[in-house]
């Protein structure tokens, strides 16, 4: 018989001996290091903290956790502890056969090349060909975005960016849905944001659709941006480190604060995202990904601080002059604007200093130059509609018993106004817009985002203000009008295909600017009380009576009826003030060549198509 083996002594250890300090292992003390570090302020934060706890617990040595390490053996056994290589992940678009590899391929590097450079967000590997695998399964959501916009400005690829639009609408809805996302998530939805893609199914005359659904896909980006902590990045600490993974949220949160603020203002929707804190000062060392690698290359980083100093600009100017209607009102009546407005001139001749003579491509300058003008105006417009508020209020107060005097173009005489340095400023600026945006190529303006053909339409509908107000002479109402000739032209030829979004601004431009009403009075220029359908030569009457105004007051087509900010009402003012029966649509295609400064006509086979109706039958509905 064998002898039976003796069992050994069981070992006891003292409490004070199995949790001695020099027994503790470097998991321990991250843990300890982590409950003293870490505030907790609300529910969150505490789970937060324990899902950090099981992390680390995970993370432990194989000697430390004997059981876990045998259980997941057969997970490590094929070399040297690593993974072995799975299957690549099917993406859906290549699996249904409506995308090629060669198709993705060319379309990346079609966004790379073309559209990158305006919004230089997305990560650089997931642009890379050769990492498609791995970026269909790490940055779907990305990769889907660029192939979206890459696909949605060629004839020849609208089907794929149909199919491309489609899943992407499928992968917002799980988005939300799921209450999760990612980092590269957020660049997809700011991505879109900038390039709206086409919806078939849209009114064709466009009065900023585009903008509510960009307005939406920021508000969700930034969302998801709170519910990941980026915006912690853009406060610095000692230990921060310069990581790769850090520098990309850091780049992402700061592009959710431009486009918030950017589609906030457009839209008159309140801020959604904190900006950078006072004493973040980011700069180009802190986008370290959008550096140039070669001398030769633009430099993105550069261009992007230019950007986000100007949005700075751009919410404070929104803050202080349009943060409310009536603080606006207020502003108006009582002139402590003039201080203000000078303050930002002054500012933004600071910023042309610092970044007016960037050197880089000249469609990236061009971009840049169309934001610093189109500030330029949103600035000085400001007092243009405080006179204009003012004359209404001034011709109102000296009418007690509803007669009274006016003149016959209140901005006649404009250099004797108070504000005559903000309006010439602001005419300046809209004027720039218009000229910089008729030099580029419709090519080049195919690329380009949106809110940078929406800077035309703005330009467009305050210099049409101007000019129903008196403000330009007719030498000058007569190199507007061609510059607003031109800058239709350009925006038809930038269109793909009928109902574009370029068409559909087009179509704007062309009915507010077809038959423009004769220089009026105060009363016809007032905010409630204008009236716009008078014929070219026909005069108004001297004096008005209490009917007359009631009546005005009342008349929905009236020249400061709408702001030149609200492209909603200025598309209803247009198709409102050119409402004529089918068929007489002939008569959109002309300027008015009685009215002083007349220039020529549009090109004749102009006509308004019919609204498209909504297809409910639609599996999609509208696209993303």
């Amino acid at each position: 018989m064998h002898p039976q083996p003796q069992p050994q002594p069981q070992q006891h250890l003292a409490p004070e001996q199995g949790y001695a300090s020099s027994d503790r292992t470097p998991h321990d003390d991250a843990v300890d290091d982590t409950v003293a570090a870490t505030d907790l302020q609300n529910p969150s934060d505490a789970l937060d903290f324990l899902a950090q706890v099981a992390e680390r617990d995970a993370a432990r040595s194989p000697g430390e956790r004997p059981h876990e390490q045998t259980a997941g053996a057969g997970a490590h056994a094929h070399g040297n502890g690593h993974i072995p290589s799975q299957q690549p992940t099917i993406y859906p678009l290549l699996q249904t056969g409506q995308l090629s590899v060669e198709m993705v391929s060319t379309l990346l590097l079609r966004y790379h090349d073309k559209y990158h450079p305006y919004f230089p967000i997305a990560n650089v590997d997931a642009m890379t060909p050769q990492r498609l695998w791995t970026t269909a399964s790490d940055q779907k959501h990305l990769l889907t975005a660029m192939l979206t916009v890459a696909s949605r400005d060629v004839q020849d690829w609208q089907q794929t960016h149909e199919a491309c639009s489609a899943h992407m609408q499928d992968l917002i809805a799980n988005l939300v849905y799921a209450g999760t996302g990612s980092v590269e998530a957020i660049e997809a939805l700011l991505i879109l944001s900038e390039w709206p893609p086409r919806q078939p199914r849209c009114p064709s005359i466009g009065r900023g659709e585009e903008d509510a659904a960009a307005w939406m896909l920021v508000g969700t980006a930034i969302r998801i941006g709170y519910l990941l902590g980026i915006d912690r990045t853009g406060f610095r600490t000692a230990n921060d480190g310069n990581t790769d993974g850090l520098d990309r949220k850091r780049l992402a949160w700061a592009a959710c604060y431009i486009s918030d603020r950017q589609i906030s203002v457009r839209l008159g929707k309140a801020f959604w995202s904190r900006g950078p804190g006072p004493m973040t000062a980011l700069g180009t060392r802190d986008f370290p990904s959008l550096k140039p690698k070669q001398p030769w290359q633009d430099d993105y980083a550069a261009i992007f601080q230019a950007n986000l100093d100007l949005t700075q600009l751009f919410s404070n100017a929104h803050d202080v002059l349009y943060a409310t209607k009536d603080r606006s009102q207020q502003l108006h009546m009582g002139g402590e604007y003039v201080k203000y407005i000078d303050d930002f001139r002054v500012s933004l001749r600071i910023w042309h200093s610092t970044w007016g003579m960037l050197s880089c491509s000249a469609p990236l300058k061009a971009s840049v130059t169309l934001c610093y003008e189109y500030l330029r105006l949103y600035i000085n417009a400001f007092a243009y509609q405080a006179t204009l508020n003012r004359l209404v209020a001034k011709a109102q107060a000296a009418s007690p018993n509803g007669v009274f005097a006016t003149s016959i173009a209140p901005f006649a005489d404009i250099a004797s106004t108070p504000d005559a340095r903000f309006i010439y400023e602001a005419i300046d600026a809209a004027t720039s817009i218009l000229s910089v945006f008729n030099s580029l190529d419709p090519l080049i303006l195919r690329t380009m985002p949106l809110k940078l053909w929406l800077c035309v339409i703005y330009s467009g509908t305050f210099l049409y203000k101007a000019r129903c107000t008196g403000v330009m002479g007719a030498e000058q109402t007569g190199r507007v009008k061609q510059m607003i000739h031109d800058a239709v032209d350009k925006l038809q030829k930038a269109s793909t295909c009928a109902n574009d979004v370029g068409d559909r601004y087009s179509r704007l431009l062309r009915l507010l600017w077809r038959k423009p009403p004769s220089r009026g009075d105060v009363s016809r220029t007032g905010e409630s009380a204008t009236q716009h359908a008078y014929a070219a030569g026909t005069s108004m009457p001297q004096q008005l009576g209490p009917g007359d105004m009631q009546q005005q007051m009342q008349n929905p087509a009236s020249i400061n009826a709408f702001s030149w900010l609200d492209l909603g009402a200025v598309g209803d003012f247009a198709t409102t003030n050119n409402s004529l029966p089918s068929e007489s649509l002939d008569g959109l295609d002309r300027f008015d060549d009685s009215s002083n400064g007349g220039f020529g006509s549009f090109d004749q086979g102009f006509t308004i198509p019919l609204q498209y109706v909504w297809n409910t039958a639609s599996p999609y509905g509208v696209m993303f």
